[in-house]
């Protein structure tokens, strides 16, 4: 009798323990090192000439890699003409599930800001790109607003400092 319940009990256990699925997130894996996600943000700080960049590009070295970035900063001169220099640029972040979400987040704000409201024509103001790089996706808003969840997920980053 003691057997019996005893391998009832482990015969339990390992039914539960095989029905348990794993708790890791699937978003995001049709980006790897061939297809890239790339997010820019240019603001209005030159009127209808742009502004200052941010990117993040946002890549695997291979299919099933951590998900990796690449953010740069450029800043732009107002009045002279010249191109943007770059400020800021670091390689090969890595990517936790909560800058994973972040990433998603900026991508459903982005087309739920196109989305909301009219179009209307403008010479100038807040530029915003997400696309990936075989042109699957492209989504671009202009003239835009500030993403929050693109400058939440820059700070959690720490590229602001």
């Amino acid at each position: 009798m003691i057997m019996k319940s005893l391998y009832s009990l482990i015969g339990t256990i390992v039914l539960i323990s095989s029905c348990q699925t794993e708790n890791k997130q699937n978003t995001l894996l049709y980006i790897n090192h061939v297809n890239k996600l790339e997010l820019l943000t240019v603001d209005d700080n030159c009127g209808e000439w742009g502004g200052n960049e941010k990117q993040l590009i946002i890549y695997r070295d291979d299919f099933k890699g951590q998900l990796l970035a690449d953010y740069s900063e450029k800043t732009k001169t107002c009045g002279n003409g010249s191109e943007s220099k770059i400020t800021k640029l670091i390689k090969r972040i890595k990517i936790t599930e909560e800058e994973n979400n972040l990433i998603v987040e900026s991508i459903n704000e982005l087309c739920k800001n196109k989305m909301d409201r009219e179009e209307y024509p403008s010479h100038s103001g807040i530029f915003n790109r997400i696309m990936l790089s075989d042109s699957s996706m492209i989504i671009t808003d202009f003239p835009s607003v500030e993403l929050k969840k693109f400058n939440e997920l820059v700070q959690k980053l720490n590229l602001n400092n």
